[in-house]
């Protein structure tokens, strides 16, 4: 009887599936920013300029969850425009009510014009937009993706 409770708490210990834990927003400079946008990766990184306040932004967000839950090879990370200001009170509660797990950083610099043209010269600043790199090739889209044009981007990279 003893080892059977042994085995069934093993059992329903090995069964548990590790969840990344919701994410919380880091707020960057320029500096970390510059980083994440020209580091190079063995993996596919996708990454996501997206805002609280942006209807379109936040109706594709399941989209890169559900990427970022699938692959291995794939990180997403979510850079928020919202208002510095706002983290605690909107961006990190919005996070968990989603119950976001991507990588999330908020961009805290106000000079847009200035780091725009590293993501992509023919940004115009609006948002959603995405980035999707590996190594030195890159991918930019300049409008709200669906599922399936995301996995199709994706698919480039591989």
């Amino acid at each position: 009887m003893k080892w059977t409770l042994y085995l069934f708490i093993l059992l329903g210990i090995l069964s548990c599936k590790e969840d990344k834990p919701i994410s919380t927003t880091q707020v960057i400079q320029r500096e970390g920013f510059i980083n994440i946008i020209n580091e190079p990766s063995e993996k596919i990184q996708v990454i996501n300029f997206w805002a609280t306040w942006c209807a379109p932004c936040v109706e594709e967000l399941p989209y890169f969850e559900k990427v970022n839950s699938k692959y291995d090879d794939v990180d997403v990370v979510l850079i928020s425009l919202d208002d510095v200001e706002k983290v605690t009170s909107t961006v990190n509660p919005f996070l968990k009510e989603k119950e976001i797990k991507s990588s999330v950083y908020l961009l805290d610099d106000p000079y847009a014009a200035e780091w725009i043209p590293i993501v992509d010269d023919h940004w115009d600043g609006a948002i959603p937009v995405t980035l999707i790199k590996k190594g030195k090739e890159k991918y930019f889209i300049n409008k709200a993706v669906t599922y399936d044009q995301l996995e199709e981007a994706i698919a480039q990279f591989r």
